[in-house]
C-alpha cells in the first residue's frame, strides 16, 4: 500500500471513530434532555426517569435486532449508516416538540395528572423513535469496522468502548457547559450541525477504505447536508433556535396553566422554574407543579399565626420553603429574634426577587431575617447541634417526587431533632383530608404520622384540606386548646388584616381534631417512610393513580401486599425450568453457550441500569439536585463502561483470560496495558498467530464467571455503602460519584467477553453484535421499568438489591453449569 493510500485509510478510520463517539455523545445528551422535558410535563415525578430510560433501552434493543436482520441480508452497510445518521438529525428536535405538546395530544385538562399509562405510551412512541436508530447503528458500525483489530469480538468491544467515551464526553459537556448557557433547541440544532458535517466527511472521503461505491448516495447526501447546514446556520445566527424553543415552552405552559400569563421560564440546578401572573398575583411552578403564589396575604396569615402560636415563646425560627406570599411578614409580627429562611430551590429566592411587591421586598431586609441560599436538607444536616431552634417549619409541596419526599423521611426527622430545642416544635404540612377521602389518603397521611412518631413522642395534627403536623419531644407547648392559643396570640399585640383570635375555633373544631387523631392513632400498621424505602412517595403514587383515573390502584396494592416473593418466585422458576429444559431435551453445549451468554448479558443489563437508578435515587435523597447532575451521573456510568470495555478488549487481544494471570505474566500485562495494539488504524491487521498466551473457551467462561460473582457481591454491599454515605456528608459526593464509575466498570466488563464467547460459536460479527447489544438493552429495559417505578418505592434499596442479586445468581449458576460441562469435554 502506498503512503498516500495509507493516509486515506487512516483518515477514514479516524472519521468512523469520530462518528461512533459522536453517536454516543448525542445519545447521552438526548437522554438527559428528554428526561428533563418529561419531568416538566409529569410534574417533576422521578418515576418518569425509570420509564424514559426503560423505553430508551428497549428501543436500542429493537434497533440492534433490526440492524442485524438488515446488515446480514444486504450489502449496503455504508448506505444504512448514512441514512441512520440523517435520521438522528431529524428525530430529536421533533421529539422535544412533541413532548411539550403531550397534554394537548392526550387532551389532559389543566391541573390534572397525566396517567402513568399515558406516560408509558408517549415515551414508547417518542423515545423509541430515536433510540431504535441508536441501536440500529451499533451492528451496522460493527460490520463497517470489521477487521479493525485482530479479533472480531474486540471489534465489537472497540465500538462499545468508543461509544462509551462519546457518552462520557456528552454528559460532561452538557452538565458543565451547555445546560447553563444554551436553550435545549439550540443544543440540539448545534449537535445536528456537527453530525451533518461528519456525514459530509464520510461521503467525501476516497472510497479505497471501508465502503463500497455509492455515487447516487453521495450526490443526494451532500445536497441534503448542504440544505440542512444552511438552515442550521441561519437558525443559530438569527436566534431562530431560541425563538422556536420559547414558542414551544409557551405551548407547554398553555397546556399546564391556561389563563395565566407566562413571564419567565428557566432551568435551575433542581428543576425547571416557571413564573406566571394573573390579576397581579404571581404563581411559581417547579417542574410544572405549583409551589406557591404571591402576594397571598389571606392564606399566609392563617398559616403563619396557627404555626407561630404553637410555641409559647418562639425566639429562633427556621423556615424551609414557601416564605414568599406574605408568610415571613406575618411570622415577623411575633416577638422572634432570628428567622433563618431557606427556599426549597435556592434559585427561587433570586428569580422571584424582581416580582415581589415593595413591602414584601422590605421584609427580606429585616435584620432578623437571614437568607441561606443552599439546599434545605443540606443545611439541616450540616447545622451544629449547639445552634438549636425553638420552631422549625417545613412549608413545601406534597412528597410527589423523591426530591421533596426526602423532607418527609425518618432520617430527615432525626436530623431535625438534633437542631431542635428540647421544648421546640417541628411543623410539617401535607395537602390531605383523611376524614373526607379514602384509604389511599389515610395511608399517605398515616405514613408521615408514623415516621414522625418514631422520632417525636408528642404529635398534634390539624384537620382540614391541609393537615399540619406539630411534633415535639415534650408535651404542653404544642396545643389545640383554643383559649390557650387566643391567650398567646393576644399577648403578642399582633395586628393582622386577615386574621384574628376568633378564627382559632373554626380552624380547630374539637370534633374534627378528635376524629383525625383517632384515625391516625388507631392504625398502628402505617409504614415508616425512610430514605431507603420511600413508602410515602409510593402512597402518593397511588393518589396520583386515583386522581388521574388510571385505575391501577388494585394492582399497586397487590404488589405491595405480595412483597418480595412476587418477584423472587418467578426468578427461581426460570432457573428451574431452564435446567429441566437442558436436561430433558439434552441441548448441546454450544447451543447452551449462546443462550447462557445472552442470559448473562441480559441480567447484567438489568443489574447495571437497576444499580444506576438506585444510585440516582440515593443521590437525589442525599444532595437534592439530580436534575442538574443527571447528565454527569450518566456520563460517569459510561466512563465505567468505557474503562471496563478497554480492559476486556486488551485481555481479548492479548489472549489473557483470568486463567493466564500468573505472577510472572501479571507484571508484563500491566507493563504493556496502556500501550496501543501493534496493529493500529493505518491498515486492517492480519491474524496474529504468535500469541504468547492462548485462552480456551473454558478460561473465558471462568473469567466471565469471576465477574459475575463480583457483581453479586457488589449488589449485596451497595445498600450498606449508600447508608454510610448518607451520614458522611462532607466529601461524600465525590465518593458517591466514584461508585457510579465502579458500577459502570463492573457491568461493562462482561460485554466484550460475552461477545467473544458468543462469536466463538461461528457467528457473524454483526449477528453477535446485534444479539449481545439487544440482550443487554432488553435487560436494561426491564430493570429501568421495574426498579425505577416499583422496586425502590415498594421494597427500598435493600429489597431492590436482593432482587438484583437473585437474578444475577441465576445467570451465575447457568454459567457455572456450562463451565463444568465444557471442562469435562477437554
Amino acid at each position: 500500500m502506498t503512503k498516500t493510500n495509507k493516509i486515506h485509510v487512516n483518515s477514514e478510520w479516524g472519521i468512523i471513530l469520530f462518528s461512533i463517539m459522536l453517536v454516543g455523545c448525542i445519545a447521552t445528551v438526548a437522554q438527559v434532555l428528554l428526561i428533563r422535558e418529561f419531568l416538566v410535563v409529569f410534574f417533576g415525578n422521578e418515576l418518569c426517569i425509570g420509564i424514559v430510560l426503560g423505553t430508551w433501552l428497549m428501543g436500542v434493543a429493537l434497533g440492534a435486532l433490526l440492524g442485524v436482520k438488515i446488515a446480514t441480508r444486504r450489502d449496503c452497510t455504508f448506505s444504512l449508516l448514512i441514512i441512520s445518521l440523517f435520521a438522528l438529525c431529524i428525530t430529536l428536535p421533533l421529539e422535544v416538540i412533541f413532548i411539550r405538546t403531550l397534554r394537548y395530544i392526550f387532551h389532559i385538562p389543566a391541573g390534572q395528572y397525566m396517567q402513568i399509562l399515558q406516560l408509558l405510551l408517549s415515551s414508547m412512541f417518542l423515545i423509541m423513535t430515536f433510540s431504535i436508530t441508536i441501536g440500529f447503528i451499533f451492528p451496522i458500525i460493527c460490520k463497517v469496522i470489521h477487521g479493525f483489530t485482530r479479533d472480531p469480538a474486540a471489534d465489537i468491544g472497540f465500538v462499545y468502548f468508543s461509544e462509551s467515551i462519546g457518552s462520557l464526553i456528552g454528559g460532561v459537556l452538557f452538565t458543565f457547559v451547555l445546560v447553563t448557557r444554551f436553550s435545549p433547541m439550540t443544543i440540539i440544532i448545534s449537535f445536528d450541525g456537527i453530525l451533518l458535517i461528519t456525514i459530509v466527511l464520510l461521503l467525501l472521503f476516497p472510497k479505497n477504505g471501508i465502503r463500497e461505491k455509492q455515487s447516487t448516495l453521495r450526490c443526494y447526501g451532500l445536497l441534503t447536508c448542504a440544505i440542512l447546514l444552511t438552515a442550521i446556520f441561519i437558525l443559530i445566527v438569527t436566534g431562530g433556535a431560541k425563538m422556536i424553543d420559547n414558542y414551544f415552552i409557551q405551548v407547554r405552559w398553555n397546556s399546564l396553566n391556561p389563563g395565566i400569563e407566562l413571564v419567565e421560564s428557566t432551568d435551575s440546578r433542581h428543576e425547571n422554574i416557571a413564573i406566571g401572573v394573573r390579576d397581579g398575583q404571581y404563581s411559581v411552578f417547579g417542574n410544572g407543579q405549583h409551589n406557591f403564589s404571591f402576594p397571598d396575604d389571606y392564606a399566609s396569615s392563617h398559616i403563619a399565626h396557627l404555626v407561630m402560636t404553637q410555641h409559647p415563646n418562639p425566639k429562633k425560627v427556621l423556615l424551609i420553603g414557601g416564605g414568599r406570599g406574605g408568610l415571613i411578614r406575618e411570622m415577623l409580627k411575633h416577638p422572634i429574634n432570628t428567622l433563618h429562611y431557606i427556599e426549597l430551590d435556592p434559585e427561587l429566592i433570586t428569580i422571584t426577587q424582581k416580582y415581589l411587591p415593595h413591602n414584601e421586598a422590605e421584609v427580606l431586609s429585616d435584620k432578623r431575617v437571614k437568607i441561606f441560599r443552599t439546599d434545605g436538607r443540606r443545611f439541616v444536616k450540616q447545622s451544629k447541634e449547639d445552634e438549636v431552634y425553638d420552631l422549625i417549619f417545613v412549608n413545601i409541596p406534597d412528597p410527589s417526587t423523591s426530591f421533596i419526599n426526602r423532607f418527609y423521611t425518618l432520617q430527615f426527622f432525626q436530623e431535625v431533632s438534633h437542631i431542635l430545642n428540647s421544648n421546640g416544635i417541628f411543623v410539617l404540612g401535607i395537602t390531605s383530608a383523611v376524614n373526607y377521602i379514602g384509604e389511599e389518603v389515610g395511608n399517605y397521611a398515616g405514613s408521615v404520622y408514623q415516621s414522625l412518631h418514631t422520632v417525636f413522642p408528642h404529635i398534634l395534627v390539624s384537620p382540614g384540606q391541609e393537615n399540619f403536623f406539630f411534633a415535639s419531644h415534650t408535651s404542653g407547648n404544642a396545643t389545640f386548646d383554643v383559649p390557650e392559643l387566643i391567650k398567646r396570640y393576644t399577648s403578642r399585640s399582633i395586628s393582622s388584616e386577615y386574621f384574628s383570635e376568633y378564627l382559632f375555633s373554626s380552624i380547630l373544631p374539637p370534633e374534627r381534631v378528635t376524629f383525625l387523631e383517632k384515625r391516625l392513632k388507631e392504625n398502628s400498621s402505617f409504614k415508616v417512610n425512610s430514605d431507603a424505602k420511600p413508602v410515602t412517595y409510593f402512597y402518593n403514587l397511588m393518589l396520583w393513580d386515583k386522581f388521574s383515573g388510571a385505575r391501577l390502584g388494585k394492582t399497586l396494592e397487590w404488589l405491595e401486599e405480595g412483597n418480595l416473593k412476587v418477584f423472587l418466585i418467578p426468578i427461581f422458576l426460570f432457573l428451574l425450568s431452564r435446567y429441566l429444559y437442558v436436561i430433558l431435551l439434552k441441548r448441546g453445549v454450544d447451543v447452551q453457550q449462546k443462550f447462557n451468554c445472552l442470559t448473562v448479558i441480559a441480567t447484567t443489563g438489568f443489574t447495571g441500569i437497576s444499580l444506576e437508578i438506585m444510585l440516582i435515587f440515593s443521590f437525589q435523597n442525599i444532595y437534592g439536585y439530580v436534575y442538574e447532575k443527571i447528565g454527569l451521573i450518566i456520563s460517569l456510568f459510561m466512563l465505567g463502561l468505557a474503562i471496563s470495555s478497554y480492559v476486556s478488549n486488551r485481555m481479548i487481544l492479548q489472549g489473557k483470560s483470568i486463567d493466564t494471570f500468573r505472577p510472572a505474566t501479571l507484571f508484563r500485562f500491566f507493563q504493556h496495558f496502556f500501550k496501543p495494539p501493534q496493529d493500529n488504524l493505518r491498515e486492517v491487521p492480519p491474524a496474529h498467530a504468535d500469541r504468547k498466551i492462548v485462552s480456551t473457551e473454558v478460561n473465558w467462561i471462568k473469567t466471565l464467571l469471576l465477574f459475575e460473582i463480583i457483581l453479586v457481591f457488589y449488589a449485596a454491599i451497595l445498600p450498606l455503602i449508600l447508608h454510610r454515605l448518607a451520614f458522611q456528608f462532607f466529601g461524600s459526593e465525590y465518593v458517591f460519584l466514584l461508585f457510579v464509575v465502579i458500577t459502570g466498570i463492573l457491568t461493562g466488563v462482561e460485554f466484550p467477553i460475552s461477545s467473544k464467547l458468543h462469536f466463538l460459536q461461528r457467528d457473524k460479527v454483526e449477528t453477535t453484535a446485534g444479539a449481545i447489544d439487544s440482550a443487554d438493552h432488553v435487560g436494561g429495559f426491564v430493570g429501568a421499568l421495574l426498579v425505577g417505578v416499583l422496586f425502590v418505592p415498594l421494597f427500598g434499596i435493600l429489597g431492590s438489591c436482593l432482587i438484583v442479586m437473585a437474578l444475577k445468581l441465576v445467570s451465575t449458576l447457568l454459567l457455572l453449569h456450562l463451565y463444568f460441562q465444557k471442562r469435562n469435554t477437554l
